[in-house]
């Protein structure tokens, strides 16, 4: 009879065939779902805490998603490809109270942070003051406060200038404040009555583009050859905006807009006109919008369910959408 009992060769040899097979599968796998991972980018991102409230949102080159806070405050960050947004600067971090504007600055390692507050102070509460906050964009770590002019207002968007200064919208007090570089005060850089809620802003070369969340105004402000500010000019839009918000843009002429009304809209600027094509609906309050990896983020806040009777929303998201064009 033949003897089918295999010798220790026979073992090595099976063994080691065994041994191939496994790696084989694990290594393919692996490789599926490096594969599964590349193919399906993340659609949404939620911030994790249950009173976030987010009121706007930035990003940097890489991909990283950065949120501020006007229920639970404080900044949230997701890294690269994270679909979660977690507490990255505590809430009351140096005086830090609810976090409206934020904006990453990559050319000066800045994160750019509106403080105010939401709702007015309790009976015998100190009183606090809204500021512009400066942190480290890599780190989180706090650089420097500086209040709004008269310590009134609220501070609510930011956009860094072609003079590399800090242009903030204060909504409440209907004007647009500055911060030039390396200074330690604010100051009052225009104030008109189209500017009354003012709110997103953004430039385009010495173009500063405003909306005002109160009004549905877009407006237009030229920085002069002094520095100062050109007379506002109202532009007209093909239809009426309803609560425009946080607004980025998008290239020479076009910006992108979230609504608190329920839409993320692309604005087309010719001269004193201005195109407006929706480009979702059905978000409850949108609040601001950002651009990175080739993709459009919107925000949505649900500030409208804020101390609503039966519960407030437990779940706050961030949601990707092809660029316009794209």
């Amino acid at each position: 009879m033949h003897d089918t009992t295999p010798t220790p060769d026979r073992q090595v040899l099976a063994g080691r065939r065994h041994w191939r097979w496994s790696c084989a599968s694990a290594c393919s796998a692996l490789a599926l779902s490096v594969a599964a991972n590349a193919a399906a980018p993340r659609t949404e991102l939620l911030i994790d805490a249950p009173r976030a409230f987010p009121e706007n949102i930035t990003s940097t080159r890489d991909g990283t998603l950065i949120t501020g806070s006007v229920g639970s405050g404080g900044i949230f960050r997701a890294a690269p490809g994270a679909t979660t947004a977690t507490q990255w600067i505590a809430p009351g971090d140096n005086g830090l109270l609810d976090t409206f504007g934020v904006l990453a600055d990559e050319a000066s390692n800045t994160l750019w942070v509106c403080s105010s507050r939401m709702d007015p102070p309790s009976a015998g509460e100190a009183p606090t003051f809204p500021a512009l906050y400066r942190y480290a964009l890599d780190t989180g770590a706090f650089r420097s406060k500086h209040p709004l002019p008269g310590r009134t207002g609220l501070c609510n968007d930011i956009a860094i200038g072609p003079d590399r200064a800090a242009y903030v919208a204060d909504t409440t007090g209907g004007r647009i404040l500055r911060l030039p570089p390396g200074a330690r005060a604010m100051e009052e850089w225009a104030r008109s009555p189209d500017l009354a809620g003012a709110d997103g802003l953004d430039f385009h070369g010495r173009k500063l583009y405003v909306n005002s969340f109160t009004t549905g105004k877009l407006l237009r402000v030229e920085i002069t050859a002094s520095g100062a500010a050109a007379r506002p000019v109202v532009l007209s839009t093909s239809r009426p905006l309803v609560q425009p918000d946080g607004m980025r843009r998008l290239n020479a002429r076009q910006l992108v807009l979230a609504e608190g009304a329920g839409n993320i809209s692309l604005l087309t600027v010719n001269g004193d006109g201005v195109e407006v094509q929706t480009l979702r609906s059905g978000l409850v309050g949108p609040a601001g919008v950002t651009i990175t990896g080739g993709m459009l983020w919107a925000l949505e806040s649900k500030l409208s369910l804020r101390g609503k009777p039966g519960g407030e929303p437990t779940q706050f998201k961030a949601y990707a959408m092809p660029l316009p064009g794209k």
